[in-house]
């Protein structure tokens, strides 16, 4: 299989323009997510590769093929939908080889590749369980076991994770990254959550009100933010102006009006030789590590210090300090 390709995709709703001039290659092979808040068009662009939609403008490519009018089944791609879609009627084993009987298969042939991704799911000891028998993350496996059984070109998954709890879907995130990675099968993943976009993706496209703002690995879009909206939606970020560089210990070359700085690579101490001036505004306990809001004559900023232990170097609301950006690559 080649790279899929979205080239120059734009879409209109009646007046209501919804896609931009959207350009967008996925490697052969690759995780690619689609990241972004609802509304931004992120389903829209997955229902156009797969076929349900014709774009106003652009092409779909597959290498140097252009299958903008081929039909959803001649594009052979495999999608898990929000809700699953699962037939609720039939078993397991009866709704991973739906794809196969409609394709007119052997019952060999079926019952060799469900095999194969039953036990690739691990749902093996489940074959026999009608869907309403299955739990969130059981029902999800079996979507996904039901999308790749048909072998397609691509795997589709539309906010698969969206119905369930936050320790399931850790848990399933992990899971369909280790399939993909085993089935070796290029998929386009949408989301809106950007730790998942940040902990499996090889490449995000950051999208907003039907543009790509920014597309890269995930280091790239976490680590060097080309816009405002980038820095603060796939995390968030401190913005230092130009003029303050030189105070917040930045050693920079670019002639950019700010950076974006990440909480975790700015530091506060007590050393007045080490930044800005600031109070500590608020203290927030997350386990694993301390959020300090902490307030300048000019602005306000959040830093964030690993939790080692030592409670003599806690910060409390009201302490006196001095704030600096302690660790940023590439300025």
């Amino acid at each position: 299989m080649s790279d899929i390709i979205l080239k120059n995709i734009s879409h209109s709703f009646d007046t209501t323009r919804v896609l931009d001039s959207v350009d967008i290659t996925i490697k052969k092979g690759d995780f690619f997510t689609l990241l972004g808040p609802s509304g931004c068009g992120k389903t829209t662009l997955l229902r156009i590769l797969a076929g349900f939609i014709r774009p106003t403008e652009g092409q779909v490519l597959i290498g140097d093929t252009d299958i903008t009018e081929w039909a959803p089944e001649k594009r052979n791609m495999g999608i898990v939908f929000q809700n699953y879609a699962l037939f609720p009627n039939m078993t397991v084993r009866e709704n991973i080889s739906y794809g196969l009987k409609i394709r007119r298969q052997s019952k060999a042939q079926i019952k060799e590749k469900c095999d194969y991704y039953m036990d690739l799911a691990g749902l093996k000891e489940l074959e026999g369980r009608r869907i309403n028998e299955l739990s969130g993350g059981q029902q999800q496996r079996v979507a996904i076991a039901r999308a790749l059984v048909i072998e397609p070109q691509m795997l589709l998954l539309d906010e698969p994770m969206s119905n369930l709890d936050v320790a399931l879907r850790v848990k399933m995130r992990e899971e369909i990254r280790a399939i993909q990675k085993k089935t070796g099968i290029t998929t386009l993943f949408i989301t809106h959550d950007q730790q998942e976009a940040l902990s499996i993706s090889d490449q995000i496209a950051v999208m907003r009100d039907g543009k790509v703002l920014q597309m890269g690995a995930p280091e790239d879009i976490y680590n060097h933010p080309n816009q405002e909206f980038v820095a603060n939606f796939v995390g968030t970020s401190n913005k230092v102006p130009q003029n303050l560089y030189e105070d917040f210990g930045i050693c920079s070359h670019t002639d950019a009006p700010y950076l974006f700085v990440r909480p975790e690579h700015m530091a506060i101490s007590h050393d007045p030789q080490n930044g800005i001036r600031a109070r500590v505004e608020e203290v927030k306990f997350s386990g694993m590590y301390y959020e300090y809001t902490v307030t300048t004559t000019d602005n306000t900023y959040r830093v964030i210090e690993i939790n080692r232990g030592d409670i003599s170097k806690i910060w409390h609301v009201n302490d006196s300090c001095f704030v600096k950006v302690a660790n940023i690559g590439g300025v």
